[in-house]
């Protein structure tokens, strides 16, 4: 019975004893102690130690390696006693020690931050050793540094208070909310007209692609009708060639006739100038004959009236025979037959201006041209029609010369033209636009020059009558 009760009492002090060792490890083990791995001791120097306790963590480059041992108030500070847990942790000697609070409502720690990497030398220093303080590369047992009190939440809180507090900052902030409100309006109106300017943008985009679409339709219409004045030209070639061919001999034919009439037209010319400076001395010696009246009728001289009535007699027998001779040649079966000859040219140089029109007028198309021929063909009709008097027979002549040098220009230019849309047409069908056409079809000014008379100019695009 004794012992059974010993037994029981020995395993409950046992057991009791367990639980003391338990507890005492778990609290050695909560203050950062161990067994086997011996620590040393780094004495730190706090001027505001605000916040931090004994127990407190020391961390190195963020991770737990100590704690705070104890705290000595001085009168210029507070040392702190850290103890760091394993001399198998080498920290730089120039190691920045600083208070950092975690939180609103976290405890404050001790943080070290290094400013370098250690090399192999101080890697392999023991900082127990006595050699290790002569080194000062690593933090040996029982140095001393200075610390920082590090930045404090509640001290940051009141500059952040008395900051808010001070009227000038608060103006500040509200001159600079009307400022960002002001921006803001003016971003919106600048939105607004960004966004106008997008929608005319756009527009006008629209408008350039109507107006390329309509410049490419115009690009083909050209081609179309380019491709077609080649066709034309191409097919009325043989009739152009044809027309030119009636043209040079019609050419031919009214020169041969003016230059066989010219001698008879420069006849007549000669006589009616005589005749005309005839009558002109007449009307002097008239008007001479009646102021002598009308300053003589007091004193008449007889005999004087009669001479002067004699000589008046004589020159009118002269003029009267001068107008028989000019009867005498207009009566001559000769001459007549030549103004008729004459006409019937001037009526087939009309119908071929005509056709040469029509034929014209189809291959270029251009109104200025179809202008000049038709005032041409007028001054035909004209001439055709002025056979009322002896004068207009005349310009008749003189209008026949010119006429037959104007479309021996105008046969020139028409072959000329032939052979460039010829040569054209071959190079470069595509290539000849209605606009060329025009150019090449534009009346030009000739100049006209017969022996013993003055040089005449005149224009192509004039008519062919009598001013």
């Amino acid at each position: 019975m004794l012992r059974p009760r010993t037994i029981k009492e020995g395993s409950v002090g046992l057991f009791a004893l367990l639980g003391l060792f338990i507890i005492g490890g778990i609290a050695l083990w909560l203050r950062g102690g161990g067994f086997g791995n011996p620590g040393y001791q780094v004495l730190v120097r706090f001027t505001d130690a605000s916040g931090l306790q004994v127990g407190g963590p020391v961390r190195y480059r963020g991770v737990p390696v100590g704690r705070v041992a104890k705290l000595i108030p001085g009168s210029n500070g507070i040392l702190a006693q850290l103890e760091i847990s394993s001399t198998q942790l080498r920290i730089p000697a120039d190691v920045q020690v600083e208070i950092s609070r975690y939180g609103l409502l976290g405890e404050a720690a001790i943080e070290m931050i290094p400013d370098r990497q250690l090399s192999e030398a101080a890697l392999a220093i023991d900082p127990l050793s006595a050699d290790c303080t002569e080194s000062g590369k690593i933090l040996c047992n029982g140095d001393e540094l200075v610390g920082q009190s590090g930045s404090q939440l509640t001290n940051s809180v009141a500059r952040l208070a008395q900051a808010y507090s001070d009227p000038q900052f608060v103006a500040d902030i509200n001159a600079t909310v009307k400022s960002a409100n002001l921006a803001a309006a003016r971003i919106a109106t600048m939105s607004e007209e960004i966004t106008a300017l997008s929608k005319t943008a756009n527009q006008q985009v629209r408008g350039f692609g109507r107006t390329s679409e309509a410049i490419a339709n115009a690009a083909d219409n050209a081609s179309l009708l380019t491709s077609r004045v080649n066709q034309v030209v191409l097919t009325n070639q043989d009739h152009i060639n044809r027309t030119i061919e009636e043209a040079s001999l019609l050419m031919v034919n009214l020169n041969q006739l003016v230059g066989e009439n010219r001698a008879q037209v420069n006849l007549t010319l000669k006589s009616i100038e005589t005749t005309n400076q005839d009558l002109q001395a007449i009307g002097r010696e008239i008007n001479t004959a009646v102021a002598t009246i009308n300053h003589g009728l007091a004193a008449i001289d007889t005999q004087k009236l009669t001479r002067d009535l004699a000589l008046l007699m004589e020159n009118a027998a002269v003029t009267s025979n001068n107008i028989r001779q000019i009867s005498a040649d207009l009566s001559n079966p000769t001459l007549l037959l030549t103004l008729q000859q004459t006409l019937d040219a001037a009526r087939l140089t009309f119908e071929n201006a005509q056709k040469i029109t029509s034929d014209v007028e189809q291959l270029t198309g251009d109104p200025a041209f179809r202008d000049n021929l038709r005032k041409l063909v007028d001054g035909l009709g004209q001439l055709v029609s002025s056979t009322e008097n002896l004068q207009e027979q005349v310009y008749t002549a003189h209008t026949l010369e010119r006429s037959s040098q104007q479309l021996r220009f105008q046969l020139d230019h028409q072959q000329q033209l032939a052979l460039y849309y010829q040569r054209w047409g071959a190079v470069n069908p595509m290539g000849t636009s209605q606009g060329q056409w025009g150019q090449l079809a534009q009346p030009a000014k000739i100049k006209l020059s017969h022996p013993g008379e003055s040089n005449l100019t005149e224009n192509f695009s004039a008519p062919a009558g009598k001013n």
